[in-house]
């Protein structure tokens, strides 16, 4: 499902914005979560993080394994991740 929301909102003298109430409900932005914010042309883009070992939870579910493969699979996560965001920089590199 994708969402079209507009929303104005102003930086204040030290640089900060508040995220709508409305925002933060549809995108169930809490105190304290994390988001990532980089620049696309012109643009700001704002997104929720997610720890990569709640992504795995959510995609490995319940499935019980070893400690070894938990490891391994951790660790492929964040190289993920992290090939993710290199195609991001690169995304916005001139």
């Amino acid at each position: 499902m994708i969402i079209r929301m507009t929303v104005r909102v102003k930086v204040d003298e030290r640089g900060r914005i508040t995220l709508p109430k409305e925002i933060r409900r549809v995108l169930n932005i809490m105190p304290g979560d994390e988001l990532t914010l980089y620049v696309r042309g012109d643009k700001i883009v704002v997104e929720k993080s997610m720890n990569p070992f709640e992504r795995l939870g959510k995609l490995l579910g319940d499935i019980s394994f070893d400690r070894q493969l938990r490891i391994e699979a951790e660790e492929e996560a964040l190289k993920d991740i992290s090939r993710r965001m290199d195609r991001r920089v690169k995304e916005m590199s001139p």
